[in-house]
């Protein structure tokens, strides 16, 4: 996998399943949701990248993709559009993207899988995507486990 297809899915985030299928940038796959209940229907076009879709829609929500697997999913080992590597930890990302626009500290989450360093968050360029932002994900080591491709939420208060 090239780092033109993860280009062209961070690019086609908010568009429809369909829509995707149609002009070839997602295979004719059925979506899946990884548990019975869960409201995310997902694709996974290549090891180690899944695409998470709205429920209500079928519009693709996420672009994630694993560096370092925790729970024995694959790994992603294609290329990834610049500045981005395969091996990046927190000190490498803040040097190279600046100050995230919104952060989160280490933490332990539910369900055993022990410590996680956090998360930053930036914002895309316009050149990616209008409305997008990314998310490294770190382990306790923060070395990056994960990326994520997704829309920006915009609030309404």
């Amino acid at each position: 996998m090239d780092s033109q297809a993860i280009r062209l899915w961070i690019k086609s985030l908010g568009l429809g399943f369909a829509e995707l299928v149609a002009k070839g940038t997602i295979p004719n796959q059925p979506l899946i949701k990884p548990f019975g209940q869960s409201n995310w229907p997902t694709m996974h076009p290549v090891a180690g990248v899944e695409l998470v879709f709205k429920d209500e829609t079928n519009d693709l929500e996420q672009v994630l993709i694993t560096l370092i697997s925790t729970v024995g999913q694959p790994v992603y080992t294609g290329d990834l559009p610049a500045p981005f590597t395969l091996s990046m930890n927190q000190r490498w990302v803040r040097s190279v993207l600046g100050e995230p626009m919104e952060s989160n500290g280490p933490a332990k989450p539910p369900g055993g899988l022990g410590m996680r360093g956090g998360w930053d968050a930036y914002r895309l360029s316009t050149e990616s995507h209008l409305s997008a932002k990314v998310t490294f994900g770190y382990l306790e080591s923060l070395a990056v486990n994960n990326i994520s491709f997704s829309l920006i939420k915009l609030s309404h208060d």
